[in-house]
């Protein structure tokens, strides 16, 4: 057995518990005093998932649909829920324990699994520690964990952990490797973010690309194919250990904005992707400035974000003072436009809650690194983050990412594409702690020319940011959006350039601080330990404070979470109606608002990837009648109730027109109920066809239903006189009708129809399957009687891909254990 001495284990346990010393410290008021921070993000989670939530917390089968968003809708990608124990422990460990219930869970997470990832890659102990730190507290980190971002956080902290599995393949540690690149891909997977997971891939195939290169020039490709063999099955456990949620990702995704679209452009309207995924301009729309990317060393360089706290010596805040006073401004809008300042970012993004800020210490030591690596670490380094530099820049560099978009599998199904700078950050971190261990360890007799290679790094870094401070008067410091600033404008521009020069001063200072360390440290004028507590504690001093402008203790608030759910005077008047199943219409921007879920079956909601054809409606129609409706009331009018059919089919028996008030709730007599018989079912021969039939119909008494689609389906005349059918029962996975017809008829129902997943049963016998009518329902033919219907969503593919993520998840645990023993136990 190999044997293991406190003097090799406690500098791992110090770091480990500095994790949770810095994490506390930042969080404390979330840790401390039980605030908690408001999360804009989260809170619109948890209201589109509430019913799930609570349905699932209380049965034993989980529902995989709900009806509180969009009319209602799959929750695979919104609250999956998978028989995966054995990698969900390990996921908790990862996140802290006592932290995972918290939102400080992500700092941890992100900075021990980036500790894991040095080690692995070879730093030392204390030196991976600083770096990790610096990883977790990098602005983008740290922003997307105040707006609720969990899933990228979860999918940034396991990224490095991903890199450093294949990098031990590569070093020859085949069962170590696959182990860890298994586990570490399985956590990412699991993570559910796949735009981050993608890109990632990139980064990985970069490094292998360097190795490939490697093994032929060593004349090593035997060994090379069996690593990649190797990496191969890891990758395919990691998958099986994920294939309920890529399985029903999948499903889900055909059907999404991600998926084809089916209907004609109108004029004026962008052209649909001939191919399934995102039209272009929507996926470009936050798109990072190429010369943005300097806010990787310099925060300000842009201005910082669209909420920046504004300095009272500064022109913006003396001029919005005497604004106040002149009463032109309450001393409420001067608050917010003091601490939350809308006007100092200039960058070309549509707007920004934070710079993505590396460090400037750690940009230095990655030039560094680049300087005194090998080649191939150079090279792979490099690429990787130029690469994700790229892909950041977006429709700024057009050339490249749109011919990405148009013919790279899968690159036209994400969108914020700038997102991709978090993983030139990894990279950066990676590259600036082997910068560091490399120079700790070694002295200027083995390396005399690294002073040369030292001036180069602090020239590019540091004498950059002192070249930015003396030319910064030759910069514009104008942005898109200045126009409406109006006579604020030239203070706004004067504090953009103060923000400017104060940063670029101080990046130069703590390179040069760095520099001078690293410098003294190679003649050997200064000790190890020194250097790497001064280096580490500038590193950390750095990140933190620049962290602490966006994310600090006045973002945590009181029951910040619980104020947001307490539902209001009209939610409350809504609720006073206990029909099993209506849906309520917010008329307060319905479509980004997921408030409205958490108490109501809501005909809007809030999610990046609505189903299309739910979109196709909101944008062909309900918009419309949406503005009908705000017409109306603004002029004092009832609205009339037969000019919104599609409204009405939906059963929206509640418009929302004053949260605030009881009396702000207007009822809609019009709604058609959970379901009804009709009289006739018209047959079209397509989606436009379709989309254009609703313009005119009478949902009441007529459906349409596409036959090129649908060829089953009977066009045609139904008797329906003495028809009646009601919901007697009612769960988000389950729903149950009575109905009496004297004749044969067709009946439509008020759902959002599904193709996979939904099966109908009448007195327990099959029904077949329902038809899509009228763009986005359910219709059913029914014979005569009386008779009771089953609808249940009891998806095939979301029972196979459980029963193969339970199999593979231990399957995966039992592999980790073994590689683990095999590492400290040896056959004598």
């Amino acid at each position: 057995m190999k044997q293991l001495t406190i003097g090799k284990v406690l500098p791992y346990i110090i770091s480990i518990l500095a994790f949770y010393a810095i994490t506390a410290i930042y969080f404390s008021p979330e840790v401390f005093e039980g605030k908690s921070l408001a999360q804009d993000d989260i809170i619109r989670y948890e209201g589109g998932s509430k019913e799930v939530r609570d349905f699932n917390a209380t049965n034993p089968e989980p529902s995989m649909w709900t009806n509180s968003m969009f009319g209602g809708m799959p929750v695979y990608v919104l609250n999956p829920v998978f028989p995966d124990q054995p990698i969900a422990v390990i996921d908790r460990i990862f996140k802290g324990l006592f932290f995972s219930g918290q939102t400080a869970h992500m700092l941890f997470q992100t900075m021990l699994c980036m500790f894991i990832a040095l080690a692995v890659f070879g730093v030392s102990p204390y030196v991976a520690a600083i770096a990790a730190a610096a990883f977790g507290l990098s602005t983008y980190n740290l922003i997307i964990i105040e707006v609720g971002h969990m899933t990228k956080a979860w999918a940034i902290a396991y990224a490095p952990l991903v890199l450093s599995g294949i990098y031990l393949t590569f070093r020859g540690k085949l069962l170590q490797g696959f182990a860890l690149t298994a586990l570490a891909l399985a956590l990412e997977i699991r993570a559910n973010h796949l735009q981050i997971t993608y890109y990632l891939a990139f980064v990985c195939a970069v490094y292998g690309v360097a190795e490939l290169i490697r093994a032929v020039q060593e004349q090593k490709l035997p060994a090379f194919a069996k690593t990649v063999g190797v990496l191969l099955l890891a990758a395919g456990l990691a998958v099986a250990a994920n294939s309920g949620r890529l399985l029903t990702t999948a499903d889900y995704g055909k059907y999404s904005q991600r998926g084809k679209a089916e209907l004609t452009p109108l004029p004026g309207e962008e052209a649909a992707n001939p191919q399934d995924g995102l039209n272009r301009d929507y996926a470009f729309s936050w798109s990072q400035g190429i010369a943005e990317t300097f806010t990787l060393i310099l925060p300000n360089f842009y201005g910082g974000s669209n909420n920046e706290k504004l300095n009272p010596q500064g022109a913006t805040y003396r001029f919005l003072e005497d604004v106040m006073r002149s009463g032109q401004i309450g001393n409420q809008e001067f608050t917010q436009f003091t601490t939350r300042s809308p006007f100092m970012y200039w960058g070309d993004q549509p707007f920004t809650n934070a710079p993505v800020y590396a460090g400037a210490i750690i940009c230095f030591l990655f030039v560094w690194f680049l300087m005194i690596a090998t080649p191939p670490q150079r090279y792979w380094m490099l690429g990787g983050v130029l690469l994700m530099f790229m892909f950041s820049w977006g429709s700024n560099f057009a050339s490249f990412n749109y011919l990405m978009f148009d013919y790279f599998p899968g690159f036209n199904k994400f969108r914020s594409v700038s997102m991709a700078l978090s993983l030139a950050v990894m990279l950066m971190v990676i590259g600036a702690a082997m910068g560091l261990q490399r120079t700790l360890f070694l002295s200027e007799k083995e390396h005399p020319d690294w002073f040369k290679k030292l001036g180069i790094a602090f020239g590019l870094t540091g004498g950059l940011c002192a070249l930015f401070f003396i030319m910064s008067g030759s910069f514009s410091f104008s942005g898109p959006a200045d126009e409406q600033f109006g006579s604020l404008i030239d203070a706004v521009k004067a504090d953009r350039q103060a923000m400017f020069r104060s940063d670029a001063i101080r990046s130069f200072l703590l390179i040069s601080a760095a520099a001078l360390l690293i410098y003294l440290h190679i003649k050997q004028k200064v000790g190890l330990a020194i250097v790497t507590a001064v280096v580490g504690g500038l590193i950390i001093f750095d990140n933190w404070s620049v962290g602490k402008r966006y994310l600090n203790n006045d973002s945590f608030q009181p029951q910040a979470k619980e104020a947001a759910h307490a539902p209001s005077p009209a939610d409350e008047a809504i609720l006073k109606d206990k029909d099993l199943s209506y849906r309520v219409l917010n008329l307060n921007n319905p479509f980004n608002d997921a408030a409205t879920s958490y108490y109501h079956k809501s005909v809007g909601g809030y999610f990046a990837a609505k189903l299309r054809r739910y979109q196709d409606l909101i944008n062909r129609r309900l918009e419309t009648e949406i503005k009908f409706l705000i017409d109306s009331l603004q002029k004092g009018r009832m609205p009339d109730f037969s000019r919104t059919p599609a409204l009405n089919m939906l059963n929206t028996r509640y418009l929302i027109l004053n949260p605030g008030s009881a009396e702000g709730v207007l009822r809609n007599p019009a709604a058609l109920g959970n379901a009804w018989f009709i009289g006739e079912l018209q047959a079209v021969n397509s989606a436009d066809e379709e989309m254009a039939a609703l313009a005119k119909l009478s949902p009441d008494s007529v459906a349409v239903v596409d036959i090129a689609k649908f060829p089953q389906a009977k066009a045609g005349r139904y008797p329906r006189a003495g028809a009646s059918i009601k919901l007697t029962a009612y769960a988000p996975n389950q729903l149950t009708y009575e109905y009496d017809s004297p004749a044969d008829g067709f009946v439509v129902f008020s759902e959002i129809y599904y193709p996979d997943g939904w099966q109908v049963k009448i007195d327990g016998q099959d029904a077949g399957e329902f038809v899509r009518v009228n763009y986005v329902l359910r219709g059913l033919a029914v014979p005569k009687g009386k008779h009771t219907i089953v609808c249940k969503f009891d998806p095939a593919i979301y029972r196979q891909g459980s029963l193969l993520t339970m199999i593979a998840s231990y399957v995966l645990v039992a592999v980790l254990a073994t590689s683990i023993g095999l590492m400290f136990y040896r056959k004598k």
